[in-house]
């Protein structure tokens, strides 16, 4: 089997009808508290994978497979490497090779395996990862103000993007998808960017992966509120996702973008907070 055909036969195994798969907003960014124990915005598990890209991408798998039950796959590690495009030596076992990703995805508390027969079962765990040294069971999203989630495509895998990204451009690809919103904000500064979960320069060199691949498109310009200028604003892009990872938008956008129509509302004007989308 070819590294595509192996990812097709996951794809398939997972049975979704819509070729969606969700994650967690938290796996983008996720409430911490600040040195003045004020609750504010940090990294998720994202941050710690940006120099993993085999870990992610079977993180990525798992994510997309696993749909009900204990939420956990059973394959070989063959197939794994396959489908993850780890590259083996010959005289390397795949078990191995494949084995050292798992420890690290289990590590951030991302994954857990358990024995099932001679293969291991590789069952997901929350999107948060370990925090304060516990993990939590994987539940299916709800969609609610306290579990937000966005979806991801095959495509980005049927498409070939899973090998024409980058790591930054995967990583803002994702952190695009979890704004749930038509048109947004993608901060480049240093503040903004780890708001987002992001460090400045993968944001920056993100942003222009995307661009260069038409996956991205500029869609104007917004003045937001920036406490640390002169002004208290300054003027940044906005972005709009294209076809096909333009598959997110909250409830209240969704709703904004009606009253849009009707012209109640001016362009690009604020929404509500985000709430949850069917799965």
């Amino acid at each position: 089997m070819t590294r595509d055909e192996s990812i097709e036969y996951l794809l398939r195994r997972s049975q979704r009808r819509n070729d969606l798969f969700p994650i967690r907003q938290q796996f983008i960014r996720t409430r911490v508290q600040s040195q003045h124990g004020e609750p504010t915005t940090g990294p998720g598990p994202l941050s710690k994978l940006l120099r993993a890209p085999h870990a992610l991408e079977l993180l990525l798998l798992v994510y997309a497979v696993t749909t009900s039950s204990d939420f956990g796959v059973t394959e070989r590690s063959q197939l794994w490497g396959r489908a993850a495009g780890i590259y083996m030596l010959p005289d390397q076992r795949a078990s191995v090779a494949v084995s050292r990703q798992w420890q690290h995805l289990e590590k951030l508390g991302l994954i857990e395996r358990r024995q099932h027969g001679h293969l291991k079962r590789i069952v997901k765990r929350r999107e948060c990862g370990r925090v304060g040294g516990i993990t939590l069971p994987y539940t299916a999203p709800t969609g609610t103000k306290n579990d937000i989630y966005f979806r991801v495509p095959f495509s980005y895998w049927r498409d070939g993007w899973h090998e024409k990204l980058g790591m930054p451009g995967k990583a803002v690809l994702l952190a695009a998808m979890s704004r749930r919103r038509e048109t947004f904000t993608l901060p480049q500064d240093t503040r903004g960017a780890q708001a987002l979960g992001l460090g400045r320069h993968t944001m920056a060199r993100g942003i222009e992966e995307l661009l260069d691949h038409k996956l991205l498109v500029r869609a104007g310009i917004n003045e937001v509120v920036n406490a640390r200028t002169m002004r208290g604003f300054e003027w940044v892009h906005t972005y709009q996702l294209v076809a096909p990872f333009d598959v997110n938008l909250s409830n209240s956008e969704i709703e904004r973008l009606k009253t849009e129509q009707l012209g109640l509302v001016p362009p690009g004007g604020d929404a509500d907070g985000q709430t949850g989308q069917p799965g």
